[in-house]
């Protein structure tokens, strides 16, 4: 069965959306996971794709996605969620399927990591597309046989079962730009997290996916997989001067998972993001790992409009065990003070509750970050996010079951989550 009326949504991601309810997030990142997607549908015929339902911008997140279905009739939903916040999302599948049992809902995003759990839970749930999505879902509308379609977990005979694996996208500049326009709150509804703002026309942006490091608190490996991979410079540089004339746009921030690990490639897109040869100020800031920064590609990155660096430091004591076993003291010491000496501010990620951790490292931790003096540092409780090393290590241990609560999944200023060793 072919599909051509195509709802995609995503839950809130503000505090009481941990009860199940609905709140304002005081700083929305643009769900461009899902306006990929919708870029994707687009370029089908005879597929109408409706506007992306921000949950966000909704005061009653269920009733807002019944809503819709009933106005608009879509028979196919997706949904996207992070962890913390699947049980809005699956509520609101429920409620799809008691509307139009025939409607296709389908679940994505980096909670799918918990693909057989979760579709135990929700009946309702039909489908689970995990890693990229976006060549899956071009299948799942074209009418493809579900079992046919790579990357997914479906319901044959009783059972939940994965169908085969998927390849990762290889040529980037394959992918659309995100569907802005099926945004309705883009961009002046979304607001990067401080301290990152100026107060200027703002968006998120991603130039690669992929990350073969292996840090035990991130699970990167299980969405956009251990393959580097970027879009070539040019393609970004038409992103941007797209984003700049549709919409105003004269901040950024790179989302990348590792921003400038192909070094050639990322000196190329420097130079091309003067101002001279963009045609105007672009400000923006970007995240990478301490090893992969060099004097003259900041120098680089402040002459293009580099304003923050933000670095995933993460501990003063197991820096080198947690960042995979490359990382050191000296490195991090090295990037900060290079950053520093060309003029971009610095925002140094710091973890507290590590299995191991004592009072002494703790201490040891708060120490080096003083010592490092980053214009920002932000601690975080340690959390065994689903699909990185520290889960697995935590369910092993019984320190978590796999039916934990979900809203416990948090690190940071929400909730009264959290699941962390002692100290």
């Amino acid at each position: 069965m072919k599909y051509k009326q195509i709802l995609l949504t995503r839950p809130p991601t503000g505090s009481n959306a941990l009860q199940g309810g609905s709140d304002a997030d005081p700083h929305p990142q643009p769900p461009l996971g899902l306006a990929f997607l919708a870029g994707v549908l687009e370029r089908l015929p005879d597929v109408n794709v409706l506007d992306i339902l921000d949950g966000n911008f909704s005061e009653n997140y269920v009733y807002d996605v019944i809503q819709t279905v009933k106005k608009h009739n879509p028979d196919f939903v997706g949904f996207s969620a992070f962890t913390p916040f699947a049980n809005p999302a699956l509520e609101a599948a429920a409620a799809v399927k008691e509307v139009n049992p025939n409607i296709l809902t389908v679940l994505g995003g980096p909670h799918a990591v918990l693909a057989d759990i979760t579709m135990q839970k929700c009946p309702a749930l039909d489908v689970i597309s995990y890693d990229e999505s976006e060549e899956q879902i071009e299948e799942l509308v074209s009418g493809n046989k579900l079992e046919d379609i790579a990357g997914l977990f479906i319901r044959k005979n009783g059972k939940i079962v994965p169908t085969k694996p998927r390849s990762y996208i290889k040529n980037m500049d394959d992918l659309p730009y995100p569907a802005y326009h099926k945004m309705p709150h883009f961009p002046d509804g979304y607001h990067p997290h401080p301290p990152k703002s100026t107060g200027r026309k703002w968006s998120s942006i991603m130039w690669s996916r992929g990350c073969p490091f292996f840090c035990n608190y991130c699970n990167r490996e299980n969405s956009f997989g251990l393959q580097f991979r970027n879009q070539s410079p040019e393609y970004v540089v038409d992103h941007i001067k797209y984003l700049h004339s549709e919409y105003g746009i004269e901040e950024l921030t790179f989302y990348d998972d590792v921003m400038s690990l192909n070094r050639k490639a990322t000196m190329k897109l420097l130079d091309a993001m003067a101002p001279e040869k963009l045609g105007f100020n672009l400000v923006w800031d970007a995240e990478t790992r301490v090893d992969l920064v060099d004097q003259e590609m900041l120098y680089a990155m402040k002459k293009a409009g580099c304003r923050m660096m933000s670095y995933g430091i993460e501990h003063g004591e197991f820096i080198h065990e947690i960042k995979g076993g490359t990382a050191t003291l000296k490195q991090a010491e090295d990037a900060v003070k290079w950053t520093h000496n060309a003029k971009i501010e610095t925002v140094g990620y710091y973890m507290i509750g590590l299995p191991k951790e004592t009072p002494e490292t703790i201490r040891k931790t708060i120490d080096f970050a003083k010592k490092l003096n980053c214009t920002y540092a932000q601690f975080a409780i340690t959390m065994p996010f689903p699909g990185n090393k520290l889960y697995d290590e935590a369910i092993k241990s019984g320190m978590i079951q796999l039916d934990d609560t979900w809203d416990k999944f948090v690190y940071s200023g929400i909730g009264t989550g959290g699941v962390q060793a002692p100290v």
